[in-house]
């Protein structure tokens, strides 16, 4: 089966899930990539409301990871929302009150919660809502295309707008492997492929894990500051997204039985260690990838960015 490309006007999506399994202690072959953001879902702050905006958050991290580290200038709007104690800005980052922009704000783009439904007049965010798979992929690419002034939100007094721009990049392109379309050995070795070019992606799951059982965690090979710890899977649990950053590939070739080949990802929630050992199996239902952003007169400018901060190892 081949991978299926997305456009502008065909649109698929992901959602996601883990299960547990021993692991080893030694190094292990496999890849990370650093410096993603890991901002959690906006419960994990203690704010009321947003118990599954685990789409937008994981797709959030995704493009902070294009400006921060790919030097996309203007890909997200890096605003930071007044009197909101609970989500401290960071300078010189578009982490800035990230849950008020990167990750609200591709809440509207993904349509989590049906939020464009909504109005008018557009209100703020639903409090709940999940993200349908079908609309990650185009929610990424149609965020990373259009351009805006945040001037809108408080509509008036002191602390209306900042005037902040937010950039579109037209050459944006993005990738789908959903589950029923293509088979895990191929999306796997994609999956491989985005991980040992630099690029994160947003995996989907049916169920996650288990917070309160974590196993014995596992290093990679080459990073043995950064270990990934796998859960068991809680099939209680609602589909998640989360942002995928690496992989482990015990044995080489694709084994399929759950054990051998482990995604890598920053699960989006603040109850588990930041690395997330999740196995492929059953449970996986779809990656988008965000294989392109910068326009031609930002190329030269990714590629420096990109050698000169990121570092890291493949195996």
């Amino acid at each position: 089966m081949r991978r299926l490309r997305i456009s502008f006007g065909t649109r698929l999506f992901c959602f996601v899930a883990v299960l547990s399994i021993s692991a080893t202690a030694w190094a292990l072959p496999g890849n990370l990539i650093l410096q993603v953001p890991d901002w959690n879902q906006p419960l994990s702050y203690g704010v009321v409301g947003y118990p599954l905006w685990c789409s937008p958050t994981a797709g959030a991290n995704v493009m902070g990871y294009w400006e921060d580290v790919n030097n996309c200038v203007g890909l997200t709007d890096r605003q930071a929302f007044n009197l909101t104690p609970g989500y401290p800005a960071t300078g010189g980052t578009w982490e800035q009150g990230l849950w008020h922009d990167g990750m609200v704000e591709m809440g509207w783009f993904m349509n989590t919660g049906t939020w464009q439904g909504l109005g008018p007049p557009i209100p703020f965010p639903p409090n709940a809502g999940s993200t349908a798979l079908a609309n990650i992929a185009p929610g990424l690419f149609n965020y990373a295309t259009t351009s805006w002034t945040d001037n809108d939100y408080p509509p008036a007094g002191p602390a209306a707008g900042t005037g902040i721009v937010k950039n579109a990049f037209p050459n944006t392109t993005v990738a789908t492997d959903a589950l029923g379309g293509i088979a895990l050995a191929l999306m796997w070795q994609n999956y491989r492929a985005e991980i040992d070019a630099d690029r994160p992606a947003v995996c989907s799951f049916e169920h996650w894990v288990d917070a309160t059982k974590p196993q014995a965690q596992m290093t990679i090979d080459g990073f043995a500051t950064y270990p990934a710890t796998p859960y068991p899977w809680d099939t209680s649990t609602d589909p998640h997204s989360v942002a995928g950053v690496g992989y482990i590939d015990i044995t080489p070739g694709f084994q399929n039985n759950g054990q051998d080949e482990w995604f890598v990802c920053q699960d989006g929630w603040g109850t588990t260690v930041k690395y997330v050992a999740v196995p492929l199996d059953s449970m996986w239902l779809q990656n988008d990838y965000v294989t392109n952003v910068p326009e031609p007169g930002t190329l030269m400018l990714l590629l420096a960015g990109a050698t000169a901060l990121l570092r890291r190892r493949r195996t």
